[in-house]
């Protein structure tokens, strides 16, 4: 199978503060944008791979571990391995509404991925109804071996959450299928 992926990675902060003196409106409008089109490649500012899971479900005190370079999805009516030897950006929204359940992501007990953490054993807070976007669109996070996973902990309530996750494939390999 031959496959062509197109992505976009963007952010985007706006706002409209309104102060007055005296009887003059002062306003400040603005926003500030990021925006980074990937082509189709494994090269600098290029993606060739996504993975992604909507509706995940943790109870309080539960989690789960994603080994990013063997990563699994039921895709193009096939089961896909998709095997990513390095990350452009995560996406992690934490879709819970109310209650005080929120995520740490990072911190796999071995074997962690901590390559856009900084620091080992660093964890990054998801509160309810928030997103986290992490991205390194040009060069991406390597995953070498031994530092694959990264773990999603719900912590203080249940938390459902989507992620999505788009790098490069490892050169040894492609996506491969099989029939489902």
């Amino acid at each position: 199978m031959t496959t062509t992926l197109r992505s976009k990675v963007q952010a985007e902060l706006a706002w409209t503060w309104t102060d007055h003196v005296d009887t003059l409106p002062i306003v400040d409008s603005n926003r500030l944008r990021s925006s980074a089109d990937l082509l189709d490649g494994n090269g600098s500012g290029q993606a060739d791979a996504v993975w992604h899971a909507s509706g995940q479900s943790l109870a309080d005190g539960q989690s789960v571990v994603y080994e990013l370079d063997q990563l699994y999805q039921d895709l193009f009516g096939s089961f896909i391995e998709i095997p990513l030897s390095a990350v452009r950006a995560i996406l992690i929204t934490n879709t819970t509404t109310g209650g005080d359940g929120y995520l740490l992501v990072g911190g796999a007990a071995s074997n962690a991925w901590e390559q856009p953490f900084g620091v080992s054993g660093s964890r990054i807070k998801v509160p309810a109804g928030s997103p986290l976007l992490l991205a390194n669109t040009q060069e991406g996070w390597s995953i070498p071996a031994g530092q694959t996973d990264l773990k999603i902990e719900a912590v203080a309530g249940p938390v459902t959450f989507d992620i999505a996750v788009l790098g490069t494939l490892s050169t040894s390999q492609s996506s491969s299928s099989s029939s489902a």
